[in-house]
């Protein structure tokens, strides 16, 4: 009798014991659809284990923190959150390291919206922690993702928005990008002196080139209109920058931008140029300068072309007296860069007249 109570105590003491490791266990089980026992993703020890194709939502509170963790293969993947209720800023941190700077990312709103998307080269082995916070003291419901960057075909590119700066690994091949028009004049820049890269924007579903430059193109976008852009280059990384900006007119990449009505006085020397950009409204537009100084000479250029003779135009003195002018009918979305440069030695003031 005494034997088979203890017996009884044993296997009550046993079945406690299973209880504890269930319990602690439960503790760090996600609540993902993977159910994996990963960690409960909210302390950097406690990170969950992502790979690629890992795809789950989360519930943030304005002060809250959610962190991930991801095993480097040596190719490229893509960390971004997705959907609209959460304004997110998402840091990456490489091994044990407490920087960012060191093989590591961070950032804000290169998402779809406010949305924070790192596309990130890895080291094979080396432990990557991802970590996620809310801004503008948002919180709700998010979804995180993680994908392989296969953005060498038009139809799987990487959405950016203005504001993206991304690093991306270049292994002799091509990227691709998306961005969404707003209207603005936008600078489309690579960086870095590994990869000699080359950019090609296309216009929405058109298989032709609109613009074609080495490492920097800008023109103004039009609101809501798709733009693909195509990076090639040799081997290694660089870094794909898009931002708004004015130009100066000194120069074709930093054209001063003008709409009719413009009318403005410039001062021109020996052998100087001024550049000025044009969005076609579909409507004839007259270009034109004004004043007895300076003998101007004025060439218009369509898009990227370098030669006048495609969509575009060149003038001597077709205005009053030595002065240039240029009658141009113009098609919608479309950006036109004009020269003016002064000739016969003549130097001083003009005013250029869009009209």
């Amino acid at each position: 009798m005494t034997k088979r109570i203890f017996n009884l105590r044993n296997v009550a003491a046993i079945a406690a014991c299973l209880a504890v490791v269930v319990m602690f266990l439960g503790c760090y089980k996600d609540d993902d659809p993977n159910g994996s026992f990963v960690g409960n993703g909210n302390s950097r020890d406690g990170a969950i284990l992502v790979t690629v194709g890992f795809s789950s939502s989360y519930t943030i509170q304005s002060s809250g923190e959610h962190w991930f963790k991801f095993v480097g293969t040596g190719e490229p993947v893509i960390f971004e959150t997705r959907g609209n209720a959460v304004d997110t800023y998402m840091e990456v941190y490489a091994g044990d390291n407490t920087s960012t700077w060191n093989d590591g990312a961070y950032d804000d709103n290169s998402g779809e919206g406010y949305n924070a998307l790192v596309s990130k080269g890895t080291t094979s082995g080396t432990m990557y922690y991802i970590k996620i916070t809310p801004r503008s003291s948002t919180n709700g419901t998010y979804t995180f993702v993680v994908t392989a960057p296969f953005f060498n075909i038009r139809t799987n590119p990487i959405t950016v928005a203005v504001g993206n700066s991304s690093s991306h690994v270049m292994g002799y091949g091509q990227h691709w990008f998306k961005l969404v028009g707003d209207g603005k004049r936008v600078f489309f820049e690579t960086e870095g002196n590994v990869v000699n890269t080359n950019l090609s924007i296309y216009f929405e579903e058109n298989t032709y080139v609109s613009y074609n430059w080495k490492k920097h193109v800008n023109f103004i976008t039009v609101s809501g209109t798709t733009y693909f852009i195509l990076i090639t280059g040799n081997s290694g990384t660089y870094t794909f920058n898009l931002r708004h900006g004015n130009g100066d007119g000194s120069s074709r990449y930093n054209a001063k931008e003008v709409t009719k009505g413009y009318s403005f006085l410039h001062n021109i020397i020996n052998a100087g140029e001024h550049w000025f950009m044009y969005q076609g409204t579909g409507d004839p537009v007259t270009f034109k300068t004004t004043g007895n100084v300076v003998d101007t000479y004025m060439e218009v250029y369509a898009g990227d072309n370098t030669s006048t003779w495609n969509d575009g135009a060149y003038d001597d003195n077709s205005g009053e007296g030595y002065n240039a002018l240029i009658n141009k009918g113009t098609t919608l979305g479309r950006t036109y860069l004009i020269k003016v440069t002064q000739k016969s030695g003549t130097t001083g003031t003009y005013t250029f007249v869009v009209e």
